[in-house]
């Protein structure tokens, strides 16, 4: 028996099959190019979330403001705050001043 060295049969068979290997090669190269398309879309999915959860709350609180504007601003708070903190009154008829415009 011929002692054949393993390594170059292995070469002389890469030699022979060129083709097989390069689409073997690019086979394995496209299952890792989706496994990182595979990640990079559960993180953007996820950063999306976060992002959509940040626009409710915000949207939340915009409607709080609101709704404690308009109860600071109604008219009846507003004659209470004059009266009580204030000491302010409502003039009575002869008080009145008109001021006619030039």
């Amino acid at each position: 028996m011929s002692q054949i060295r393993l390594g170059q049969l292995i070469l002389r068979d890469l030699a022979s099959y060129k083709l097989v290997v390069f689409l073997l090669i690019c086979a394995v190269l496209s299952a890792l190019a989706v496994i990182e398309m595979t990640h990079q879309t559960r993180q953007l999915s996820i950063a999306q979330d976060k992002l959509f959860q940040e626009r409710d709350a915000l949207e939340m609180e915009w409607r709080n403001l609101l709704v404690e504007q308009r109860a600071l601003s109604e008219h009846s708070r507003v004659e209470q705050i004059a009266t009580t903190q204030l000491q302010m009154v409502r003039p009575l008829g002869q008080q009145d001043i008109v001021v006619d415009e030039p």
